[in-house]
């Protein structure tokens, strides 16, 4: 058996795929039918969701990721991350469709191919190819400190 060094989990926005690390997901949702706004928020912050008794904000990687079709279709998803392993710090990261998990060394991770900022994230693990894909990994501490700026 080999050893795989990272897992990810691969997710499309629009065109592209990107992924975080798969240890740090809780949960895939489909979008419920209500995601309850909060008043004065980002326009990235779609609102929050409750799940199992917790209160979980949702923003939409499609506005963070600088996209012009915000359309949810019938693939779009949440993906709670819990970057710190703490319960109040779980966040719903909305998305097109999520894809598949992908096992992998760390040394595959090549330097991001992507120039200058993508949109509010500023910071990649990097990017990996594929079968002829480019996958682009999100910092999940870069991403999270976008939204609680």
């Amino acid at each position: 058996m080999e050893a795989h060094d990272i897992t990810l989990l691969s997710f499309q926005i629009q065109e592209d795929t990107f992924a975080v690390d798969a240890l740090q997901v809780d949960h895939i949702l489909e979008v419920p039918p209500v995601i309850t706004s909060v008043p004065n928020t980002p326009s990235f912050m779609k609102g929050v969701i409750n799940l199992h008794g917790n209160i979980i904000p949702v923003v939409d990687m499609r506005i963070i990721l600088d996209k012009k079709d915000i359309t949810n279709g019938a693939d779009t998803s949440i993906i709670v991350i819990n970057p710190t392993d703490q319960q109040d710090a779980r966040l719903g990261v909305l998305v097109d469709m999520v894809k598949e998990v992908i096992e992998t060394k760390r040394e595959l991770l090549k330097e991001t191919v992507l120039e200058g900022k993508k949109g509010m994230i500023d910071t990649f693990e990097g990017t990996l190819v594929l079968n002829d894909e480019f996958i682009h990994v999100i910092d999940l501490k870069n991403l999270t400190e976008v939204v609680v700026k």
